[in-house]
């Protein structure tokens, strides 16, 4: 009698191996390095550069956050994401000058393969923005971030 409800039991478990397999989050194909070390929690980003000429007669010399350029990355990032940057986007808060960092993003497809890698220097904090609202079990935010320059590392050609 014990050996049959023990086969039912793995039997049944077998059977709900498959559904728990489909309902795992897929891998995480972002990889995310500040200064070069890795960054867990960034579930996306957008690199925004639009060039906008200073006309020749203008003598201002004014520093990136009057920069005419539009230069911002954008992280999404979870709780994790937030942990891991906590030191740099306090500093911002403080009153403090946070340190420009180097930002590398690589995007992979479902076989690993690298798909674009960007490096972003002169990294500075922005603006954050996150809301939440009724039963929580987890959070996201969205950081955006002024930089100096942004280089094309490696893209695959299909």
């Amino acid at each position: 009698m014990l050996s049959r409800r023990l086969l039912g039991s793995l039997f049944c478990g077998a059977l709900a191996l498959p559904a728990l397999a489909a309902t795992q989050p897929p891998p995480n194909n972002l990889i995310v390095k500040v200064d070069g070390v890795e960054v867990p929690g960034v579930v996306g980003y957008s690199i925004q550069f639009s060039r906008q000429p200073i006309p020749k007669t203008d003598s201002r010399r004014l520093d990136l956050s009057y920069s005419p350029d539009e230069r911002r990355l954008i992280l999404t990032v979870n709780q994790n994401g937030l942990k891991a940057l906590q030191d740099w986007l306090n500093l911002s808060t403080d009153g403090g000058t946070p340190t420009a960092r180097v930002v590398t993003l690589t995007a992979r497809n479902l076989s690993e393969e690298v798909l674009v890698t960007w490096e972003v220097s002169g990294v500075m904090p922005w603006t954050l923005s996150q809301a939440t609202a009724g039963q929580i079990t987890d959070i996201t935010a969205t950081l955006e971030f002024l930089f100096d320059r942004m280089r094309l590392v490696d893209a695959s050609a299909k």
